[in-house]
């Protein structure tokens, strides 16, 4: 007797995706405080107190990178097997819990003890996580979902930075992390907890909610080869990626444009002072440009679907170099204003188009992989950055060189991208390896 057919899945009205969607907002807003922007802030109050050079301060930032990207590579494959759900909450536990116990250092080891194992969760478990989950549920509209997701992180360097600053000048730098520590815990942990999932799969869905035909038609065409842009849902094994040059030529370009970003992102807050600007000044400077990557990130997320991500990372490498070029002739609170709505802008993209290019390269099925061995490679680049910039300050008592040297590293991201093309191989959906022949 021949067995039922189950009935063909329609298209859900509500799609779980989006829910995921804001989970990695309010994660995106946590993840703030294990960020550059806050650490500028505390930079100049812990150095003076402590009498520890800035280039010591970077020291322990870097250090975390490297570690966590260490942790990065054992973790990428759990995050695909598993999915991030409970790694994500034992990581906000953590995070939280060291930044509690900061105002207990007397002695710069227990800064880099506590920053370093913070940071380091942060980089490697956390962070990963929240780069790989949002790409997994979209194709179509991955460049959508990555840039709302991202709006958190963009909306927490807005606020965490500037609540903190307020809290330094009137408690001082001990009551700013406390009050850092408590933020991460209470808007992450419970949504974390409660609604992450790993993949539509998992529970009976497609990614960006379409439908068993359209799904079997989005199959039909990945394939097939199909070059449309936002249909094809690739999934490269991690042998297959080693074997590509387009990924070598993508991992460094991506890897100096971000060290690019992180660097800077330490080194504003001090530099405007230098030139004359108040802290507050200076932290409502890098609140505006926030705000303004908040809108860069939804801007290149659309691009990214209208034309390429490939072609969007480009574009902002680009103006990431005509944005160092102006930073080396601020002068004014005015001037500096003017700089950080267009470096906000160009930030909030690259925060999001180095999410949605790895996945429209190389796929979902093993982007946690992927990204986990791809991190460690990235993170010395990008540790190399705050620090070679501390100790190049710490000798000319000026950051011109270190941003000279910025519109160059961008111009030659901007290059290798160029020189990266996307795979054309045949793969299978939703598979786990290219189609042979």
């Amino acid at each position: 007797m021949a067995t039922q057919q189950p009935p063909p899945q329609r298209k859900p009205r509500f799609y779980y995706g989006w829910v995921i969607v804001v989970v990695v907002a309010l994660a995106g807003f946590s993840q703030t405080a294990e960020t550059f922007p806050l650490w500028g802030v505390l930079l100049k109050p812990m150095t003076s107190e402590f009498g520890w050079s800035r280039s010591a301060f970077a020291g322990a930032l870097s250090l975390a990178t490297i570690l966590g990207a260490m942790l990065a590579v054992a973790f990428g494959p759990a995050i695909d097997r598993f999915g991030p759900r409970w790694l994500t909450v034992a990581g906000f536990t953590i995070i939280g819990g060291t930044l509690m116990l900061m105002p207990l250092i007397s002695e710069l080891w227990h800064f880099y003890v506590l920053l370093v194992f913070g940071r380091m969760i942060h980089m490697g478990v956390v962070g990963l996580s929240m780069v790989v989950i949002t790409s997994k549920w979209f194709v179509a509209k991955r460049g959508r979902a990555v840039a709302i997701s991202g709006v958190g992180n963009r909306v927490g360097s807005a606020v965490t930075p500037v609540y903190a600053q307020i809290l330094v000048s009137n408690a001082g730098w001990r009551a700013a992390v406390v009050a850092v520590g408590i933020m991460v815990w209470v808007v992450s942990l419970a949504p974390s907890a409660l609604f992450l999932r790993r993949e539509p799969e998992d529970m009976g869905l497609h990614p960006d909610g379409i439908s068993d035909e359209e799904a079997v038609a989005r199959r039909e065409r990945s394939v097939a080869g199909s070059t449309s842009r936002g249909v094809r849902d690739v999934s490269y094994t991690l042998a297959a990626v080693l074997r590509m040059p387009s990924f070598y030529l993508l991992v460094v370009g991506l890897s100096l444009g971000f060290m690019v970003a992180v660097t800077t992102s330490l080194h504003i807050i001090p530099h405007l002072t230098d030139t004359g600007l108040s802290p507050e000044q200076a932290v409502a400077v890098m609140s505006v440009s926030a705000i303004a990557g908040a809108l860069g990130s939804l801007a290149f997320g659309f691009v990214a679907e209208r034309l390429t991500s490939r072609v969007a990372v480009i574009v902002t490498y680009v103006m990431s170099a005509v944005a160092f070029v102006w930073l080396l002739n601020v002068d004014s609170f005015l001037t500096a204003m003017a700089w950080g709505i267009l470096y906000g802008a160009v930030l909030g993209g690259v925060f999001t188009l180095h999410q949605v290019v790895m996945a429209d390269y190389f796929g979902r099925g093993s982007l946690g992989t992927i990204r986990g061995v791809v991190l460690p490679f990235q993170s010395i680049m990008q540790a190399a950055g705050p620090v070679a910039a501390g100790l190049a300050y710490d000798i000319t008592e000026t950051y011109s060189q270190v941003f000279g040297l910025l519109v160059v590293l961008s111009v030659v991201s901007a290059a290798l991208v160029l020189a990266s093309k996307p795979p054309t191989q045949r793969v299978v959906s939703a598979g786990l390896k290219p189609a042979e022949g």
